[in-house]
């Protein structure tokens, strides 16, 4: 019980001092969350910190980074989800978004879905697809507001993997680490995309430079 009293109390100051307020409920939500993850993460090699405390700073509080970046955002789409970041920290800060969570490994996403389940999170799907083959639904679908990814390509592979359901509209959001080498990667980036901005983030417990990278596509 002390172990878990720690876990609060890190997850709380965390969340104070990014100036996240969250509910009671939503901060034991993700707790439990991090304690599935860690448990899962034993038998089918989920993520390499199996340390509950550095997955409440490495995996939940650094995905909770976007949060203050999702005004008027009704739909998000989180792609390379691995075991559901940042898309399940974020989906339960915020239960008025819907969230879809793609990645193309089945292990990953039967854990995602076992997630979704046990915390009874009414605003996620998780789908083992990979996101070359996801299409806008039809000409009038205006897809995702936001689509998001965590560790999982180069800015140039990210933004040509999901140019297929990208509008002028859609906010591209690239959760990366040294504002350097993101500099190199958006030297790289497709003509039609463009560098919106990069925003230096600090994540309690998390040593290294974290950036948010924000993506569009050019107007004409």
């Amino acid at each position: 019980m002390t172990n878990d009293k720690n876990l609060e109390r890190l997850l709380s100051s965390g969340l104070q001092q990014m100036g996240i307020a969250l509910t009671v409920v939503a901060q034991q939500k993700l707790l439990s969350y991090g304690a599935l993850l860690a448990k899962w993460s034993k038998a089918y090699n989920l993520t390499t910190v199996r340390d509950p405390a550095q997955i409440i700073t490495l995996h939940i509080l650094d995905s909770l980074s976007v949060l203050s970046f999702l005004d008027n955002v009704s739909s998000v789409l989180d792609v390379g989800t691995g075991a559901g970041l940042p898309g399940i920290p974020l989906a339960i800060a915020r239960p008025d978004i819907s969230f879809k969570l793609l990645d193309s490994q089945q292990k990953k996403i039967i854990f995602v879905q076992h997630v979704i389940t046990s915390l009874q999170l009414t605003n996620v799907i998780a789908t083992q697809q990979r996101i070359e083959s996801l299409q806008v639904s039809s000409p009038v679908d205006p897809g995702f507001d936001v689509i998001v990814s965590r560790a999982f390509a180069s800015l140039q592979e990210f933004v040509n993997l999901i140019s297929s359901i990208c509008t002028k509209q859609t906010r591209i959001i690239a959760m990366k680490g040294r504002r350097e080498l993101v500099l190199q990667e958006a030297a790289l980036l497709p003509p039609s995309y463009q560098l919106v901005n990069i925003e230096t983030v600090t994540v309690p417990g998390v040593n290294g430079e974290r950036c948010l990278v924000f993506l569009k596509i050019k107007e004409e």
